[in-house]
C-alpha cells in the first residue's frame, strides 16, 4: 500500500493533470551495471502516487536511456516533456535529481522557464519545488549550476588523469597488427613470421616506389595479401589476411607505432569546423612537430623513425597541391608538377584536351584566375616543345651515368624478386601448417561420430585444395619472373646501356617512369613564353643547385600555324571525287606535294585537308566548278 505524503505546494490544478517521471542513465554500461540507479528512477512511479497522483495519470519517459545530458540534440524524450509541459497537460516533472534532466544550464533553465509559465512544479526524492517561489527558484538555479560543473569537475579529472598516465607511455592503446601483448604487459612483435616479412616488404616496397599506390599494385600483381586485425566481435585480435587496398597500406604507413613510438594527441577537434550532419566537431592531424607526447623507442620497431617521418613527407608531397609537386602520373605532360611561371612563380597547371582532339596537352599560369577571382591567364603554351628540349637535356646529362644505373636497377630488380620468393614461400607454409592441423583435427575424431568426421573431412580438404592453389598461383609468379642474370649477361649490358634514349624512348617505358626518373635530378622547371616573342625561355633548377636556360622556338598556332600548300589543296580537291584518301596521299607523294610540316602525305593528312574545309559533306562532279 502506498504512503500518502502531503504537501502543501501541491493543489488541485496540478493533480488535474499528469505527472511525469523522466528517467535516463548516460550510456550503456550505466545501464546494464548501475541496476540500483534505475530501481530509483523507476520508484518515481510510487513518489508520484504519494503525492496524490493516480497511476493512470502517471507516465513515465524513459526513451533517452544510454544518452548523455550534456545536450538536448539527440533527446527525443527530452524533447518530448518539453512540448508537454509547454502545452500545460503536465502537473509535476519527477526526476532523480537535476542531473537526469540536464547536463547544462542552457537546457534546465529553460524547462524551468516553462514551468514558471505553465505552473508545473519539479520533484525529486525528497522535495517539492514550484519555480514561480523565489525559494524555490534559487534553490533549483543552484542545483541546476552544481549538475552542470559536476560534469565538468569530472570530465576534467579524467581528462587530466588520460594525459598523466600519456605522459609516461602507460595510457593502454590499441595495438595495431604485427604487435601482440604479452601477460606480463610488454609489447612485442607478432611471432608469426609471416606478418612481420610481409609488413617489412610493404615498407621497403614503399621505399622504392614513394607512392602507396604503386605498392598496392605490386602486391596485388604478385597476389600477396597483407595481415589485419579483426576489430570486436569474437575473434576481436585475431589476424586475418585480406587483399591489399589503399587505404589499409596508408593507415599502415602512417601509423608511427611501427617506427617505435608511443604517440598520443595525434588528432585535434575543431570546435569552429563542425560537421553539417550531425553537429560534431571534426577531427584534424597535427603536424609530427606539434604532436604533444611523442616517446621513442617505447615498441620494437618494423622502421627508424627517420624513416617514418621521410615516408609521412612523401606522403604529403603525393597530394598534388600547389606548394607540393604530387606524384609522378600517366598523363603525356613530362612536367607535371614541376613546372612553374617565369614571369609571376605560382604553380603552372597542366591542360588536357580531349581524345578526339589528338593534341598534346599544355601548361598554363592562372593563379590569378583561380585564387584571386579576377584577372586573365599569366601565359599559355604547349607542351611538346617544351617536353622534347627538356627530355634531351637530361638524357645528356645522366649520360656518364648510364652503365651505373641500368646496373642498380637491375640489382634492384632481382632483390625484389628474391623477396617476392620468400613471402611466396611463407604463405606456402602457413598453408602446410593449415593442412597438418586439419589433418590431426580429423584423426583425432571419433571415426563412430560421422557428423562431426564429415565436417572435420571437409575442412581437411578445403585446406587441401587452398594449398594447390597457392602452389598454382606460386608457379605461375616465377614463370613470369626472368631468370636470374649471370655475369656474361651484365657485361651485355653495360654493351647496351649506353643506349638509354632507345629506353627513353621505348614504348614499354611508361610516362610515371620517365617522371620519376627526370625529379630524381630536376627539382622544378620555369618556363617564360611571353617576355621574348615567337620563343620560350626555360630555367631548370637541378637538385645540386646549378641551373640550366635553354631557348626555344614557340610552336606557331592561329593564323600563323603553318598551312598546307594551295598546289597541294587545289590537287586534293581535284582527285577527292575519284580516288580514296589513301590513293589521293600516294599520288601527292608521287607528284612531290609535301603536306603542312614539311612531311609526305598520308590518309589521316589528306582526310584533315577535307574534313577542315567541309569536302565531305557533298560530292564533287568531275568537271564541274568548285
Amino acid at each position: 500500500m502506498i504512503k500518502r505524503t502531503t504537501d502543501s505546494k501541491v493543489g488541485s490544478e496540478h493533480l488535474r493533470r499528469q505527472a511525469i517521471a523522466y528517467i535516463r542513465q548516460s550510456s550503456a554500461h550505466q545501464i546494464r551495471n548501475n541496476r540500483e540507479s534505475s530501481q530509483r528512477q523507476y520508484a518515481l512511479v510510487d513518489r508520484a502516487q504519494a503525492l496524490g497522483w493516480p497511476a493512470k495519470s502517471i507516465k513515465t519517459i524513459d526513451e533517452d536511456q544510454g544518452r548523455t545530458g550534456t545536450t538536448a540534440t539527440h533527446r527525443q524524450g527530452f524533447k518530448k516533456l518539453l512540448a508537454e509541459v509547454g502545452a500545460g497537460q503536465v502537473g509535476v516533472v519527477l526526476a532523480l535529481e537535476a542531473s537526469r534532466l540536464a547536463r547544462s544550464n542552457a537546457d534546465w533553465h529553460r524547462l524551468v522557464e516553462i514551468c514558471v509559465v505553465t505552473q508545473t512544479l519539479l520533484a525529486d526524492e525528497s522535495a517539492v519545488y514550484d519555480p514561480r517561489e523565489p525559494n524555490d527558484r534559487l534553490l533549483l538555479g543552484v542545483k541546476g549550476t552544481i549538475s552542470e560543473a559536476e560534469q565538468f569537475t569530472l570530465r576534467c579529472r579524467l581528462h587530466e588523469g588520460r594525459w598523466n598516465k600519456a605522459r609516461r607511455g602507460e595510457l593502454v592503446r590499441s595495438l595495431p597488427v604485427g604487435y601482440r601483448c604479452a601477460e606480463t604487459g610488454d609489447v612485442t612483435k607478432d611471432p608469426d613470421r609471416q606478418v612481420q616479412r610481409r609488413l617489412q616488404y610493404l615498407f621497403r616496397l614503399f621505399a622504392k616506389c614513394k607512392v602507396a599506390r604503386r605498392v598496392v599494385t605490386q602486391l596485388a600483381d604478385e597476389k600477396l595479401q597483407i595481415p589485419t586485425k579483426t576489430w570486436g566481435g569474437p575473434r576481436h585480435g585475431e589476424v586475418r589476411w585480406k587483399e591489399p587496398d589503399l587505404a589499409a597500406v596508408i593507415r599502415l604507413l602512417k601509423n608511427p607505432t611501427y617506427a617505435g613510438a608511443y604517440v598520443y594527441g595525434q588528432y585535434e577537434y575543431d570546435s569552429f569546423d563542425r560537421s553539417p550532419t550531425n553537429g560534431k566537431a571534426k577531427v584534424h592531424v597535427r603536424p609530427i612537430e606539434q604532436w604533444p607526447i611523442c616517446l621513442k623507442d617505447v615498441y620494437p620497431a618494423y622502421i627508424t623513425w627517420e624513416q617514418f617521418v621521410e615516408n609521412q613527407r612523401i606522403l604529403r608531397a603525393n597530394w598534388y597541391r600547389h606548394d607540393s609537386r604530387g606524384a609522378p602520373r600517366k598523363g603525356k605532360a613530362l612536367l607535371q608538377g614541376i613546372v612553374y611561371c617565369g614571369r609571376c612563380g605560382a604553380k603552372m597547371t597542366v591542360f588536357h584536351y580531349s581524345t578526339k582532339e589528338k593534341r598534346s596537352p599544355g601548361y598554363g599560369c592562372v593563379y590569378d584566375y583561380q585564387r584571386k577571382g579576377s584577372g586573365s591567364t599569366c601565359q599559355m603554351m604547349s607542351s611538346a616543345g617544351v617536353d622534347e628540349a627538356i627530355a634531351n637535356e637530361f638524357l645528356k646529362v645522366v649520360s656518364p651515368a648510364k652503365i651505373d644505373i641500368a646496373l642498380a636497377a637491375l640489382e634492384e630488380l632481382e632483390s625484389d624478386h628474391e623477396e617476392a620468393r620468400r613471402q611466396w614461400d611463407l604463405q606456402l607454409q602457413q598453408a602446410q601448417y593449415e593442412v597438418e592441423l586439419a589433418r590431426r583435427r580429423y584423426e583425432a575424431a571419433d571415426p563412430e561420430n560421422r557428423l562431426v568426421a564429415g565436417e572435420l573431412e571437409s575442412h581437411w580438404e578445403e585446406a587441401l585444395r587452398g594449398r594447390e592453389i597457392l602452389k598454382r598461383e606460386r608457379d605461375e609468379q616465377e614463370r613470369k619472373k626472368e631468370s636470374p642474370v649471370l655475369e656474361n649477361d651484365r657485361q651485355l649490358i653495360k654493351e647496351l646501356s649506353g643506349d638509354l634514349e632507345r629506353v627513353w624512348n621505348a614504348k614499354t617505358t611508361s610516362m610515371e617512369d620517365r617522371k620519376s626518373l627526370l625529379r630524381f635530378l630536376i627539382q622544378r622547371v620555369h618556363l617564360d613564353g611571353v617576355s621574348e616573342e615567337g620563343k620560350i625561355r626555360i630555367e631548370m633548377q637541378w637538385h645540386t643547385g646549378t641551373r640550366t636556360s635553354l631557348k626555344i622556338d614557340r610552336p606557331l598556332v592561329g593564323v600563323w600555324a603553318p598551312k598546307t600548300p594551295d598546289k597541294a589543296v587545289q590537287r586534293i580537291q581535284a582527285l577527292l571525287p575519284d580516288l580514296d584518301y589513301v590513293a589521293i596521299a600516294e599520288k601527292l607523294n608521287e607528284e612531290g606535294h609535301q603536306s603542312a610540316k614539311g612531311l609526305p602525305f598520308n590518309d589521316k593528312i589528306v582526310g584533315y585537308v577535307v574534313r577542315s574545309r567541309g569536302w565531305n559533306q557533298k560530292r564533287f562532279q568531275p568537271g564541274k566548278p568548285r
